[in-house]
């Protein structure tokens, strides 16, 4: 990390009139790391007294990963990157392309300093389980609840089952479709999945079923000619691959049971939410799933009082932030601390306590 600190002259009359306020340090709450130095935690003090930009504004380059050039995650990082340098003019970054499965591990090992991040990618990150091969210690959260997509299970309307539970418990020969291996959705979702119902690839294939990992612009000429039976998706609704599938099949979804949502929600950093009646013209009821957002990652040595003013900014312009993009329209800051997926950021957690969103 390149890090151009402009002078935090701290007078002794400055830090006298900072103790006099009850003593940013000695008042600061407990986070899963310590301030660097007592420096930090003198200047997150006075960042927290306004939402306006400190006098003395922190300078830094950061290194930031986000998506494929050309895709969402890259096009929302350069906005948003723009957004906080607008407001601060001393952060900056330069953006590079990454992935959803990547991005922790890169974060966390410190070759980027911020980027977007899957909080549920991030918890196998930090526990070293699949797709990852040990375990990213340096991976921490500032926000969450970005783009939220939706686990959507599909299926061809004549297949013969009406659940996953019941494809699984009585083994049955089906032809799943995912995408591509490398991608979050079979990495996170598909993969657990057969590992809650104690299914491997193997079995699946041994019932008499197979598994095809293919991108998504095969899936409508594969579904077309019957080559599959059920699909695994992780996307924003409602999905513009199904509703191509829809031009020429009949399809119905497949609603996940109650104890895998709460399997889910419990050990992957994923929610509950539902696929409301109407979402496609065949739906006439609520289909219960789980979903994930979006977060902001940040490596451990991002100086905390960087993240600390990105937070400021983002609260005190709230509605600028949210018009980035569509999928940012129900992000809530107060509630951006909750399910993390790795711990916070400390600074983040400092914010989210000053301000009364996290206790």
């Amino acid at each position: 990390m390149k890090k151009r600190f402009l002078a935090l002259v701290l007078a002794g009359s400055m830090l006298a009139a900072l103790a006099g306020c009850g003593g940013a340090a000695s008042s600061a709450p407990q986070s899963q790391e310590a301030p660097a130095s007592s420096q930090a935690a003198s200047s997150q003090a006075a960042l927290a007294e306004s939402e306006a930009p400190s006098s003395e504004p922190v300078e830094i380059d950061l290194n930031a990963t986000a998506g494929a050039v050309g895709g969402g995650w890259y096009s929302t990082f350069a906005a948003f990157s723009e957004f906080i340098t607008d407001k601060e003019p001393g952060i900056t970054f330069k953006v590079s392309p990454g992935t959803g499965i990547a991005n922790s591990a890169t974060i966390g090992n410190g070759q980027f300093d911020v980027g977007w991040v899957y909080p549920p990618m991030t918890l196998l990150a930090c526990n070293g389980e699949t797709p990852y091969e040990e375990k990213v210690d340096g991976i921490r959260i500032v926000a969450t609840g970005l783009s939220p997509q939706v686990i959507e299970v599909s299926a061809l309307a004549d297949v013969a089952a009406d659940s996953l539970e019941e494809i699984f418990q009585e083994k049955k020969g089906i032809r799943f479709l995912t995408p591509n291996k490398g991608s979050t959705t079979p990495a996170l979702f598909f993969d657990i999945v057969c590992k809650y119902y104690n299914a491997s690839e193997e079995d699946i294939k041994s019932w008499g079923g197979s598994v095809t990992y293919t991108p998504y612009s095969d899936w409508s000429q594969l579904a077309q000619d019957k080559h599959i039976d059920v699909m695994f998706n992780q996307i924003a609704l409602p999905s513009n691959v199904l509703q191509e599938i829809m031009t020429a099949r009949d399809v119905k979804l497949f609603g996940l049971p109650d104890d895998l949502r709460k399997y889910l929600v419990e050990n992957y950093a994923l929610s509950e939410t539902t696929i409301p009646a109407g979402t496609y013209d065949f739906l006439t009821e609520d289909i219960k799933t789980v979903q994930m957002a979006s977060g902001l990652g940040a490596n451990v040595d991002v100086p905390d009082e960087v993240v600390y003013r990105m937070l400021e900014i983002i609260d005190a312009n709230i509605d600028e932030f949210k018009a980035i993009h569509p999928s940012w329209a129900g992000f809530d800051i107060k509630t951006a601390w909750q399910n993390a997926g790795a711990p916070l950021h400390p600074g983040a957690e400092k914010f989210y306590k000053d301000k009364g969103y996290m206790q």
